[in-house]
């Protein structure tokens, strides 16, 4: 089962996932943007588009993992993996089974967000500019967005860790599943901490950016950095979640479990 990391580990994950992208300001980042692009293609397709880039979503998270430990070990990482994940049969399924389990799940988030939101959203008023902004925020569905934030909660517990659970060991899905929820839910305030630092990165690097455009004279640059700001942000994030889950379940890794 999960170690038992203490509280300041936090700030150690954070650290050590600053520490990839320094390592590899190309590589990393570049598989990470590959992975987001490919969920957003994959969205795109009529119909199934949610289903198939959910289905993407475990693979991706392998790649992105693989890429950070990669980098940690001193190796550049490599595109070739996603081939050998793919490859993988014994892991293969149950990375699908994770994508189609949180493609339901968001369906059902979908379905209570637009029953409780659904009087708050018919009082907003359309203008011939667009939606009237002063009716939007007089009727904001707290409920609905409440509601589908506590319910989206339990699943990122649940899938956060389980695809690398589930290629590292080839086990059960369910297993992984339950390992990677109880291994959050018992590592809370390293967790939290580190969640907490990666938000403080995120906001403060957005101001620290704007407060600069500014001084300069361009006070509207920032949509324009904004994607690359972004991408440095998901591979600090990407590779948070690598650490975390090398030192969470040590002994699965072994074997031992």
């Amino acid at each position: 089962m999960a170690q038992t990391p203490a509280f300041s580990d936090g700030l150690v994950w954070f650290k050590e996932s600053l520490s990839a992208l320094r390592r590899q300001p190309v590589a990393l980042p570049g598989i990470v943007i590959f992975s987001t692009l490919v969920s957003g293609l994959l969205s795109g397709f009529p119909f199934i588009g949610a289903i198939l880039a959910s289905c993407w979503m475990p693979f991706g998270a392998v790649l992105t993992g693989y890429a950070a430990r990669d980098t940690l070990e001193g190796r550049v990482p490599s595109y070739q993996m996603l081939s050998q994940i793919f490859r993988d049969a014994p892991s293969r399924w149950p990375l699908l089974g994770i994508g189609l389990l949180s493609s339901l799940w968001f369906e059902v988030e979908m379905v209570i967000f637009d029953y409780l939101g659904a009087d708050a959203i018919a009082a907003w008023k359309i203008t011939e500019k667009g939606i009237d902004f002063e009716s939007v925020m007089a009727n904001l569905p707290v409920t609905a967005f409440v509601t589908t934030v506590v319910l989206y909660v339990p699943l990122l517990m649940m899938t956060v860790f389980a695809p690398l659970l589930v290629a590292d060991k080839r086990q059960a899905l369910g297993k992984r599943l339950f390992y990677s929820f109880f291994g959050v839910l018992r590592n809370l305030p390293p967790v939290v901490v580190f969640v907490v630092l990666l938000f403080g990165l995120t906001a403060g690097s957005g101001l620290i950016l704007e407060a600069l455009f500014a001084a300069v004279g361009l006070p509207n640059a920032l949509p324009y950095v904004a994607p690359l700001l972004i991408a440095v942000l998901s591979t600090v994030s990407q590779a948070g979640i690598w650490v975390m889950y090398r030192d969470l379940f040590e002994q699965v890794r072994r074997g031992s479990v």
